[in-house]
């Protein structure tokens, strides 16, 4: 990916597998201000045992990872657009720590409208993988609210479809209007994922709202982003009483979900950059960050 000549970047690339939409933005912070450009385009497939998301750094500024730390758990999404539910984390010799979660937004499709249930059966501490004293824990408020990032439980929805496909260009076609792509690039992309949709069918393959295995993210008002990558055996969707009907969401609908997601890694990398930016003015740099980021 290439951003626009004039911004010196923080590039973000994130989507979902096999044929989702994929985001990509730019950040400048050369005038004290963050520019975003959103660019459409897809994936198909992350290579065998890949997974999305950032590669970190230990310090947790990219994102907090306490798979480890992770006890057990409740996420509940039956009230449509918000997530409560709670999560133990072990914390050493200490007590563990009880989280509870308030986020704004919907898990994806393979779970929309279900509770899933976590569970660890061997916790330990993040800490002791990085060579650290204390507990990685440090400074996690017991108190999350947010936005919801990608939450699946790696499900499959099905065998791809020509209903799917076709649902999915439409997603594709919105998201081409609303940036201007039009003419010859916008038919070579067309007749592209159209050919790519086409091979999924044939092959009978397995379609994924985002990943093929538990993924589980949000962004924290007091912490930032949080990630946590799970076996398939860790997590259980459990058969409740819905509290609102469940419908399917339109192409229209589902690409707003994905920008609400794109707009809370934007927001939240947006205070990176600053942070990053202060660093290097502290260090007697000129406060100009450059650098990509791919997930």
């Amino acid at each position: 990916m290439s951003c626009p000549p004039g911004i010196n970047d923080l590039a973000l690339r994130r989507g979902n597998l096999l044929g989702g939409v994929l985001s990509s933005y730019c950040f400048s912070w050369a005038n004290k201000k963050v520019r975003e450009v959103y660019y459409p385009t897809f994936t198909i497939a992350h290579p065998p045992g890949a997974r999305p998301g950032i590669t970190i750094n230990p310090d947790s500024r990219m994102a907090w990872r306490p798979y480890e730390n992770l006890i057990d758990g409740e996420l509940d999404n039956r009230m449509p657009g918000r997530i409560t539910g709670w999560m133990r984390f072990f914390r050493g010799s200490k007590r563990p720590l009880r989280v509870t979660f308030d986020l704004a937004g919907d898990f994806h499709e393979d779970i929309r409208g279900k509770v899933i249930r976590l569970k660890n059966s061997t916790p330990l501490d993040r800490n002791q993988q990085l060579d650290r004293g204390g507990t990685y824990m440090r400074g996690f408020s017991p108190v999350q609210r947010g936005t919801v990032g990608d939450i699946t439980a790696g499900l499959p929805l099905g065998p791809w479809t020509e209903e799917l496909a076709q649902s999915l260009m439409a997603q594709n076609e919105i998201i081409w209007d609303e940036t201007g792509l039009t003419g010859d690039e916008r038919e070579q992309r067309r007749q592209e994922f159209a050919e790519d949709y086409r091979r999924h069918i044939e092959a009978g393959d397995p379609y994924y709202s985002h990943a093929s295995y538990p993924y589980i993210e949000w962004f924290s008002e007091t912490n930032g982003r949080v990630v946590l990558e799970l076996d398939p055996s860790q997590v259980e969707v459990l058969d409740t009483e819905e509290v609102a009907p469940r419908r399917e969401k339109s192409p229209r609908e589902l690409v707003e979900d994905q920008r609400k997601r794109g707009e809370a890694m934007v927001s939240f990398l947006a205070g990176l950059v600053k942070d990053l930016s202060r660093e290097n003015r502290k260090k007697g740099g000129d406060g100009n960050v450059t650098g990509i980021v791919v997930g």
